[in-house]
C-alpha cells in the first residue's frame, strides 16, 4: 500500500491495509480488496510462483515493509513499466505483453529485485524478540500482541491503537502483557527498535539520523537518548565499539 487505506479480505479474515504495509495471500486463497471510491488508494499487486519451502514463512503474513526495503518495490515497478505494456482499462487482465523496446535485462531485474525483497523481508520478519518469560504455552493474546509489536519496528503504533485493534481496554491489555512478559508494551517495543537500531548501525550504511527516521523516532536527539538509556552508550560509541569487535553478534 503506497497511499491511503483499504480493507483486505483474506480467507475468513478482514483487516485494514495501511501505507507501507504488505499482505501475502496463500495460493488459492480467496481474497478481495475494497476502498472508498471517493479516496482511492495506491496499491501495487504482484503475483508470482515459487516452490521454495521458505515461502511458508510468508503464508498469511500482514507486515510493515521496513523503509530500507521499499526501494526494491520501486525497482520492480520501474522495470515492469519498462518491460511490459500496462493495460489501465483492464487491470485484472490475465497475461503480460512484452514491449518491443523492452530492455534486455528487464525481466531479470524484476526477478532479482523480487527475490532480494523477499529474502530481506524474511530476515526482518524473523527479528528475534527480547528474552521473555513467556514460554511455549503462553496465551494466544500475549503472543498476538508480541507478533503485532514485532511487525511494528519500522512503523508507529500506540498502545491505544493496539487496544482498539485487539478489542480490549488499555488497562486490561497493559496489565495482561506486563503479567506475562515482565515488561510494559512500550518497553517491549523500545527494546525491539533499539535491537534493530544496533543491527543497522553495524551495517555502516546509514547515518544516525536516517536510522532514527527508519524507526519512526520524532528526532535524532530523542532517539540517541533512548538508545543510550537502553545500551549505556550513544549510537556513535556503539558504532566505534563494534568496529573493533568482530565477534559482536546481533
Amino acid at each position: 500500500m503506497d497511499k491511503g487505506t483499504a480493507v483486505v479480505t483474506a480467507g475468513e479474515r478482514a483487516f485494514d491495509l495501511r501505507v507501507g504495509e504488505v499482505v501475502f495471500h496463500k495460493p488459492q486463497e480467496f481474497h478481495a480488496l475494497r476502498a472508498d471510491p471517493n479516496d482511492p488508494p495506491n496499491v501495487f499487486i504482484v503475483c508470482f510462483c515459487c516452490r521454495s519451502q521458505a515461502m511458508n514463512f510468508f503464508a498469511g503474513k500482514h507486515m510493515t515493509v521496513p523503509t530500507p526495503l521499499r526501494p526494491y518495490i520501486g525497482e520492480i515497478i520501474t522495470a515492469g513499466q519498462d518491460t511490459y505494456y500496462l493495460n489501465h482499462d483492464s487491470p485484472y487482465a490475465v497475461g503480460l505483453r512484452k514491449r518491443e523496446d523492452a530492455p534486455f535485462d528487464g525481466e531479470q531485474l524484476i526477478r532479482l529485485n523480487l527475490e532480494l525483497f523477499l529474502l530481506k523481508l524474511r530476515r526482518y520478519g524473523r527479528l528475534s524478540s527480547p528474552k521473555s518469560p513467556v514460554d511455549d504455552h503462553a496465551d494466544r493474546l500475549t503472543r498476538r500482541m508480541m507478533e503485532r509489536l514485532n511487525d511494528s519496528v519500522y512503523s508507529r503504533i500506540s498502545v491505544d491503537s493496539l487496544c482498539q485493534e485487539l478489542g480490549f481496554s488499555r488497562a486490561y491489555l497493559s496489565a495482561h502483557f506486563k503479567k506475562n512478559t515482565g515488561r510494559t508494551i512500550t518497553q517491549y517495543l523500545t527494546e525491539l527498535k533499539i535491537k534493530e537500531a544496533k543491527y543497522l548501525i553495524r551495517k555502516e550504511r546509514y547515518s544516525v539520523a536516517r536510522i532514527s527516521e527508519f524507526l519512526c523516532y520524532d528526532n535524532p536527539h530523542y532517539f540517541c537518548r533512548v538508545f543510550k538509556k537502553q545500551t549505556q552508550m550513544t549510537p556513535k560509541q556503539y558504532r566505534n565499539s563494534v568496529l573493533f569487535d568482530p565477534k559482536e553478534q546481533p
